[in-house]
């Protein structure tokens, strides 16, 4: 039966849909996961860079207070978040709160511009002598 069918392709069909599915299943499989760890990156950066602006926003109003208005320690609300901080010594200890992320800092506190301009004038003098 040289012009007859052929019996031995009837299950490379079958073979071909196979590897096919599971080719397909793999690639959506990766790219699932691509998109999860590329939301949870855009989250947690947003709130990394949330927190650095509460912190930059606080440290501005704080240090451009008299000292007389300066507290040691509160609360501050923020629509993103909160902050709380307290100063001891010559630092400030901050604790920023955004969502579920709670971050603390230590701030050197810069020292007062009166005491600055005497120890710039203390140094000019010994230069001179």
């Amino acid at each position: 039966m040289v012009n007859g069918s052929s019996n031995k392709t009837a299950a490379g069909i079958l073979l071909t849909g196979v590897v096919t599915v599971v080719v397909m299943s793999i690639l959506l499989l990766f790219l699932v996961e691509n998109y999860q760890v590329q939301a949870r990156f855009m989250y947690s950066t947003r709130e990394y860079y949330e927190v650095q602006l509460i912190k930059e926003l606080f440290l501005t109003d704080y240090l451009a207070d008299l000292p007389t208005k300066k507290q040691d320690s509160g609360q501050v609300n923020y629509n993103k978040g909160t902050l709380e901080y307290k100063k001891e010594d010559e630092k400030l200890q901050l604790t920023i709160c955004v969502k579920k992320q709670k971050r603390n800092f230590i701030v050197s506190l810069p020292a007062e511009k009166k005491q600055e301009q005497s120890t710039d004038d203390s140094s000019q003098q010994s230069s001179f002598k």
